[in-house]
């Protein structure tokens, strides 16, 4: 698994070992599973991720004779709604202006990559070849080639080089660690109150690109072969898109009506 894929698990691990470590795995019950997962509901996210550990690390113990089942599987996910909110050209342009430039940097590979936050801080000056950005994602180990957006040619135009590194801090260190805290503390601050309120979150800004790759009218295709992403998300995403467009012709079309051919009650 991925560094951070790794790191994860751990956590999500120790809970479940602060909770039943010392028990028999072969009495846990799905009623047991289900108090876990609800004393978790108010973030519902990361309830399903625990879930989603909890049953990885039982379903290894079945055919080595820990237990005959898994309870987890009688165990529903919770609603989480739709995921991650893609930041709007008005957050992302907020987020520029506010933030320390060394934030901005990393917020600004991720927007116009499309790439996870763990691989925009890896990425170096070596990866890229004149317009292309190289990468080998973490979590997948896809091997990407992403054209270089007009707008992030003119960022990294800006960037400091203090490292290998494309992402570095105020240190001028790469971001191996620290990114999440400083992030965190950028984002509590007075004038991020906007952003905060809206829920935007940094993995946000990959399903941003996502969209604005496809408003651009960019197949599905074309979308994962930046991404990384399976043709079932993009589809998704697609769905939503489309939905948009069709809504905005609607109105277009209802507006564009004459006036003798609808008159409505007032």
């Amino acid at each position: 698994m991925a560094t951070a894929s790794r790191r994860d698990y751990a956590r999500y691990l120790q809970t479940i070992e602060d909770s039943w470590g010392e028990l028999s795995v072969d009495g846990l019950e799905p009623r047991h599973v289900l108090q876990l997962r609800d004393r978790n509901r108010d973030t519902p996210a990361k309830a399903n991720y625990l879930m989603r550990v909890l049953s990885a690390a039982i379903s290894w113990g079945v055919p080595r004779g820990y237990r005959a089942d898994n309870p987890c599987t009688h165990i529903k996910k919770l609603k989480t709604g739709n995921g991650y909110a893609a930041w709007s050209w008005d957050a992302i342009t907020h987020f520029r202006t506010h933030a320390p430039k060394e934030l901005w940097w990393v917020a600004a590979l991720a927007l116009y990559t499309g790439q996870r936050q763990g691989d925009v801080l890896k990425m170096k000056f070596s990866d890229i070849e004149e317009d292309l950005i190289a990468v080998v994602q973490e979590k997948t180990g896809k091997s990407v080639w992403i054209p270089i957006h007009a707008d992030l040619r003119c960022v990294l135009n800006r960037i400091e080089k203090r490292s290998d590194h494309i992402a570095t801090n105020t240190r001028g260190a790469p971001w191996e660690t620290g990114f999440r805290a400083s992030w965190r503390k950028t984002m509590a601050k007075a004038e991020m109150a906007p952003l905060r309120g809206q829920g935007l979150v940094f993995h946000g800004l990959r399903k941003s690109a996502v969209v604005c790759l496809l408003e651009a009218g960019c197949t599905d295709a074309e979308v994962a072969a930046i991404t990384g992403q399976s043709r079932q998300m993009i589809e998704h995403y697609a769905q939503m898109v489309n939905r948009k467009r069709l809504a905005a012709s609607a109105i277009l079309k209802w507006e564009s009506a004459k006036a003798d051919d609808f008159e409505p009650e007032l």
